[in-house]
């Protein structure tokens, strides 16, 4: 099965009772050096990226939050371009959408005046080129997979290093 492509991939890992080690491991991991990568944790919440000299414009981005739910730990993750990145984005979206919108207002206008109502064709257009920076995403994603790969396997590792406490303070008890 072929995953469908999505502008911010996510995902949710359960982890154990002692879930909030994770965290102190990944920050470990980040600084040991071990891995071609940078980032922060902060109580709940990291984020882990490519180091800047590595960093190209579609790099990605990965935000981590540990959550409680019901007395179960989980690592949520989600991947994206970096904010600054993402601000762009939207604010092409926007603009596009924008021009759209207007073209389909100045159409309708003009219709009503018995005009030619060729400024309509502004909306199908904009949809377009929508479409078009959607696909330039996608298409991004496709290039920084190899990093992608990378952050979450930062993520797998320092999961299972807490994994593996837990197991050596049960055997030590």
């Amino acid at each position: 099965m072929v995953a469908k492509p999505r502008m911010k991939p996510k995902f949710r890992i359960p982890l154990n009772d002692q879930g909030d080690k994770v965290l102190e491991h990944l920050d470990r991991l980040i600084r040991s050096g071990k891995f071609p990568v940078t980032g922060s944790v902060l109580k709940e919440h990291a984020f882990v990226q490519i180091p800047r000299e590595e960093r190209s414009l579609l790099s990605p981005y990965l935000n981590l939050t540990l959550r409680r739910v019901d007395g179960q730990y989980y690592l949520l993750g989600r991947f994206s371009p970096h904010p600054h990145v993402w601000t762009g984005f939207m604010a092409i979206y926007g603009f596009i959408l924008f021009i759209g919108m207007c073209g389909l207002v100045y159409g309708w206008a003009q219709q009503t005046m018995g005009e030619s109502t060729a400024a309509m064709w502004l909306f199908p257009a904009s949809l377009a080129a929508c479409a078009f920076v959607y696909g330039a995403a996608v298409i991004g994603q496709g290039l920084t997979a190899d990093e992608m790969h990378t952050l979450r396997t930062v993520v797998d590792r320092a999961v299972e290093n807490g994994i593996l406490d837990e197991k050596e303070a049960t055997a030590e008890s």
